[in-house]
């Protein structure tokens, strides 16, 4: 049967290293895996991951499963970006964020890893792809590198992960990216904050080498040898930056104290120091931060013309309910009953097999076509 005809309303929008990307409702997407072995590990292991969260009150920092099975994932998701129709990333902002929104990021960041190590886990692949932006809130995504501390640390990205040298034989063997835990995550952390406050990546702002294909080594080099460009920004966010990069903390949990006692504290001095920051790097491009914060959808994010046949026959006041404003900050998760429906229709898309479909084959070979616009009518 053509799944099209069947289900008229489910685009493929995006992919990533183990999955497909499909969008079933504004504000619904699911992910199918990919029919290679490799990728049904990895997919198994989220899978493993959020029936881990399932067992524990949401947290409001991380990416809800609205119901999942073998087959694929449905997910929560919103659209705030504006984004390049050839490249799909945001490549240009003429300012830096206030800083106090700033300060907030770090606070979403934190408090989604701190709620991670409460678990005994470590995200293991924080990196600006790996990050939402919904509203003005950010939310912690794809947890198919998550692990048990422990665990060995296999997604090793530089910036957002460093090599072991000589002297740190209690955190694994030299050369190698050591065991994931507090120390991965508070680096990956500190780097995050210095991008999100400087507006680049970890020596971003410079050619390293005269090669451009040698800056990616020097900067595993630098790092390794514990090497950091200098930190000339905001104190308290430096302060907090560089305790990061140094394992001074004890714990995430400790951390994300710290950030959020900074919330509130010398919010109108600091304020006054963003300004002038701000002023001083006007027009910077940071289309690598952007490109994560709008939504790792390089491996997901959703655009449909309509629902599935099951949702074309929703009557105004259930699509407005679907479609319901969670911008307020104080509550950015699913209300109980706007919860309910979505999650209702997600179980009826697995009935009808729509999981089984996705996952049979390529999107290609099961007739889609990648499509990114939202249909506006």
């Amino acid at each position: 049967m053509d799944i099209q005809r069947q289900f008229p309303g489910v685009r493929w929008i995006g992919g990533g290293a183990i999955s497909f990307v499909y969008e079933v409702h504004p504000s619904i997407v699911v992910k199918a895996p990919k029919r290679g072995e490799y990728e049904r590990v990895q997919f198994r292991k989220e899978l493993e991951i959020y029936e881990i969260f399932s067992q524990h009150p949401p947290s409001p920092f991380l990416v809800q499963s609205l119901f999942y099975s073998n087959n694929g994932i449905f997910l929560e998701i919103e659209n705030h970006h504006i984004r390049d129709p050839q490249t799909m990333i945001v490549t240009k902002v003429e300012l830096l964020e206030p800083l106090l929104l700033r300060k907030e990021w770090m606070n979403d960041l934190a408090q989604a890893v701190a709620f991670l190590e409460s678990l005994n886990l470590a995200h293991g692949d924080l990196r600006p792809e790996n990050i939402l932006l919904d509203c003005d809130r950010l939310k912690l995504c794809d947890f198919d590198c998550t692990d048990k501390f422990g665990a060995d640390f296999e997604t090793c990205m530089a910036p957002y992960g460093r090599i072991l040298n000589s002297d740190e034989a209690d955190h694994g063997r030299r050369g190698t990216s050591g065991f994931l835990g507090p120390r991965t995550e508070k680096f990956a952390l500190g780097s995050l904050f210095y991008l999100i406050n400087y507006g680049f990546e970890v020596y971003g702002d410079r050619c390293l080498t005269e090669d451009p294909h040698e800056h990616g080594p020097m900067v595993v080099d630098l790092l390794q040898n514990m090497v950091f460009p200098k930190l000339n920004g905001d104190p308290l966010i430096d302060d907090i930056i560089d305790k990061c990069w140094h394992n001074k903390f004890v714990t995430i949990a400790e951390l994300a104290t710290e950030i959020k006692g900074i919330l509130t504290e010398g919010t109108r001095v600091q304020e006054k120091v963003a300004k002038s920051i701000s002023i001083t790097r006007c027009a910077m491009d940071i289309g690598h931060f952007i490109r994560g914060l709008w939504c790792n959808l390089g491996d997901w994010r959703i655009f449909l013309r309509q629902s599935t046949n099951k949702v074309t026959n929703t009557t105004p006041a259930n699509d407005t309910k679907l479609n319901g404003d969670r911008c307020d900050g104080a509550n950015q998760d699913y209300s109980a009953e706007v919860y309910l429906l979505s999650r209702k229709l997600c179980q009826d898309l697995e009935k009808d097999g729509l999981l089984l479909l996705l996952s049979s084959g390529e999107p290609e070979q099961l007739g889609f076509t990648f499509q990114w616009e939202r249909h506006l009518s």
